[in-house]
């Protein structure tokens, strides 16, 4: 039987999705009022938990400065490529397919837990399948991008060769499990569950960009590198 919550989960994502590939799509002004705007709740939220840790302004600082890192690598992402559109959702779908895996595999086979004392619900076996859905998400990305985007009348190219788009992508999830842990472990550590209130089901937007705070920073460079 499907539980309330994650019904809860799904009909926040049927409402949120559209709004943020638009916003997305846009590009320009409109993406980077969106972004302000979401950069702006997550540093209240952070904040909010910060107030609750015993050294607050050292929190605080270098809690703001990693959420800074993260969003303007994002900006960075979508508007100093020409590709930037196509390289965004590479990243979204990338981590949102990592996410999905991940949590669906964990269900599905259960086994040993990762870190138990910071994230009960992850399993190695969420691990791996979150790995090797964001590694073939990505693959197919950099694979079919150039096809879609010529019926669409767009001019894509693929951003790396075959193999190491897989390598990219399965490393969207190590990155990705890693600032997912990292706001994890603070949330125990201030006692608190939820970064926030603001998404039905999810908790708040840190509680669903952590993981994109780290991943977009590591693509980005990836990124430059290839460029040359």
């Amino acid at each position: 039987m499907i539980s309330s919550s994650f019904k809860m989960r799904c009909l926040s994502v049927i409402l949120l999705l559209p709004v943020t590939l638009f916003v997305i799509y846009m590009g320009g002004m409109v993406f980077k009022v969106g972004c302000a705007i979401a950069f702006g709740i997550a540093i209240k939220e952070w904040l909010r938990m910060a107030r609750q840790s015993k050294n607050i302004i050292r929190d605080a600082v270098m809690g703001s400065i990693y959420i800074l890192i993260g969003f303007y690598a994002f900006i960075l992402l979508r508007t100093e490529f020409e590709q930037g559109l196509f390289f965004t959702i590479v990243l979204l779908f990338g981590v949102w397919a990592s996410d999905s895996f991940a949590y669906f595999s964990g269900k599905r086979f259960g086994g040993a837990k990762m870190a138990p004392k910071i994230s009960p619900n992850k399993t190695w076996a969420g691990l791996i399948g979150g790995t090797l859905g964001s590694a073939f998400v990505v693959l197919a990305l950099d694979y079919f991008g150039p096809m879609i985007g010529a019926k669409m009348g767009l001019e894509i190219s693929q951003f790396a060769p075959l193999v190491l788009a897989f390598i990219i992508g399965a490393l969207f999830t190590i990155f990705g499990q890693i600032g997912d842990l990292a706001m994890s472990f603070y949330k125990r550590r201030v006692g608190v569950k939820d970064t926030g209130t603001l998404i039905p089901g999810h908790g708040g937007i840190l509680d669903r960009i952590d993981s994109l705070l780290l991943v977009t920073p590591f693509f980005l460079f990836v990124l430059w590198a290839l460029a040359g």
